[in-house]
């Protein structure tokens, strides 16, 4: 039962989050970094695992925008983008650091900054692949 009703595209995306890694036997800690942006840890503590998420939670599919291209918005090893957040069944897209730096799948526009357009993360190969954090 939930006790708590988010109300709002990025809260909806972090109990999402917390919901999804749970299923996958992740334990997860969310905390505020900028007013734009969260860091996620995620963890399994017995096997003394530990990765970093960066995370997008969107109403529909948009473009992922990184502010710093020289370091991709801080230290992550793993992106997550859930699209429709707000809808029944959003979508959630995994991919890591070295999936999101491949040539060519980031688009420099508007002053510098990159963005990873939906044509690119949308990919089936990217699409609920909770499998990638075993590999951590």
């Amino acid at each position: 039962m939930v006790r708590y009703v988010p109300k709002t595209v990025r809260e909806r995306g972090r109990v999402h989050l917390a919901e999804r890694l749970a299923a996958h036997g992740w334990q997860c800690f969310i905390a505020r970094r900028s007013p734009n942006e969260d860091e996620v840890i995620a963890g399994r503590p017995e096997q003394d695992i530990e990765v970093r998420l960066k995370f997008h939670s969107q109403e529909s599919s948009q473009a992922v925008r990184f502010y710093n291209p020289d370091t991709l918005d801080w230290d992550w090893e793993y992106l997550v983008i859930t699209t429709y957040i707000l809808e029944d069944t959003p979508v959630s897209y995994l991919l890591s650091r070295a999936d999101v730096s491949v040539d060519g799948r980031m688009d420099d526009e508007f002053g510098g900054a990159l963005w990873l357009q939906p044509e690119v993360f949308t990919d089936a190969d990217f699409r609920e692949a909770w499998y990638k954090l075993d590999g951590a």
